[in-house]
């Protein structure tokens, strides 16, 4: 009997014992956990608030879903500011607004440390953020844009240190208007910022264009290599005015021209190597044929009849004159360089570019006037002498029959 008590007391001390036991180890379960996490290299520490936030960060960074943080030593309440932490690189961080589509954390005290795990679900992949480039400057930025239109990249996205407002579209537009021969075709262009206010920015720039970067690339050759053919053929010609004649006669006689509407993606192109004519696609091409020529030539950014057109103007001996080499090409058939005075439908920036004044008209050669010799004057005739005068004469003795005077008494 008593050795039944005995072992029944065992068995009592024995599962008293387990159940303590499953008790400790449920309270100590993130113990284990932290036990696990610290085997790990995948931790991350901090102990201040910019330690956090920097290492959540650099989860965004390295595009890495899921990362855990020990935070030890921490002045201040953990819980509360992670939020804040998280906010602030999800949101006001130009890298998070880019990259981050929303992000869950929680946190863990682990007897002497925090444990923090963070979930983030992202809009972008690794190799866009990884491809994201520095620019610190506008001028940096435009170098950067412009290296992305000569090579017809779909997108660019920079960060932007000292961020200002920058009107992007109209600075490709004027960079591909400037180099018609290596942009032949001008690519819309779409500006996105992160976040919407602050100095620094991540800046993503889409381009579209109607064509593969390939297929732009060989027809930018295509024009390379009509314009050299078109310079070689005009180039020894002694004067500008008959560099003009021979190279509009050139152009004639590839193709018959047809119009081109607002449909034409690369004007240049068509207007060299396919016969769609538009105002643009012409004035791009005489402007660089001039140019290895080494004739004189500008293009015109103006108006005719009051909506947007693109003309030239060209030199001509020693004088400039315009040119609608369109109107030329597809409504008159011939050649016409004008005078400032010959546009009246026409409106540009007098003060930007050289005037077209007309020459000086000679006058019209008038036959000489022959003014008659005048007649000899005739000689003096010599003044007559005068008459002597007359001798005196002795009077003469009077005679004795000459009546006396009458006696008055007679």
């Amino acid at each position: 009997m008593r050795r039944w008590i005995l072992t029944a007391l065992i068995c009592l001390t024995l599962s008293g014992c387990a159940a303590r036991q499953s008790n400790d180890y449920l309270s100590i379960t993130p113990h284990s956990g932290a036990e696990a996490q610290t085997a790990s290299t995948d931790a991350v520490t901090a102990e201040n608030y910019q330690e956090l936030k920097n290492a959540i960060l650099s989860f965004v960074r390295e595009g890495q879903p899921n990362g855990t943080i020990h935070v030890t030593n921490y002045d201040g309440d953990v819980e509360a500011e992670l939020s804040e932490a998280a906010y602030e690189v999800a949101k006001l961080e130009p890298l998070g607004a880019y990259a981050v589509d929303y992000m869950t954390h929680d946190c863990a005290r682990i007897v002497s440390y925090y444990e923090i795990h963070i979930n983030i679900t992202f809009r972008r992949t690794a190799q866009e953020i990884a491809a994201i480039e520095a620019v610190a400057t506008t001028e940096q930025l435009v170098t950067r844009l412009t290296k992305a239109v000569d090579n017809y990249e779909s997108r660019l996205t920079v960060r932007m240190s000292s961020y200002q407002e920058q009107d992007i579209p109209a600075i490709v537009a004027e960079y591909c208007a400037q180099n018609p021969g290596t942009v032949v075709e001008q690519p819309t262009v779409t500006v996105s910022a992160y976040p919407e206010s602050g100095s620094v920015r991540i800046l993503e720039i889409d381009f579209g264009y109607t064509e593969t970067a390939q297929a732009l690339q060989e027809k930018a050759q295509a024009v390379e290599k009509s314009v050299a053919a078109a310079a070689e053929y005009i180039r020894y010609r002694e004067t500008d005015r008959s560099k003009a004649e021979l190279l509009f006669t050139y152009l004639m006689e590839r193709f018959t021209y047809t119009a081109g509407g607002e449909d034409v993606t690369t004007p240049l192109y068509d207007a060299l190597c396919s016969g769609v004519a538009t105002p643009e696609g012409l004035s791009q091409a005489w402007q660089l044929i001039s140019d290895q020529a080494g004739v004189t030539c500008y293009t015109v950014q103006g108006l005719r009849n009051g909506e947007a057109y693109t003309w030239n103007i060209v030199s001509a001996d020693g004088y400039y004159r315009h040119l609608d080499l369109y109107r030329c090409m597809v409504e008159t058939g011939t050649l016409a360089l004008l005078t400032d005075q010959e546009m009246g439908a026409y409106y540009w920036n007098a003060e930007a570019y050289p005037a077209c004044e007309p020459e000086p008209q000679e006058p019209e050669p008038q036959e000489p006037v022959v003014v008659p010799e005048p007649e000899p004057e005739p000689d003096p005739e010599p003044e007559p002498e005068p008459d002597p005068e007359p001798e005196p004469q002795e009077p003469e003795p009077e005679s004795d029959n000459t009546p006396s005077q009458e006696d008055p008494t007679t």
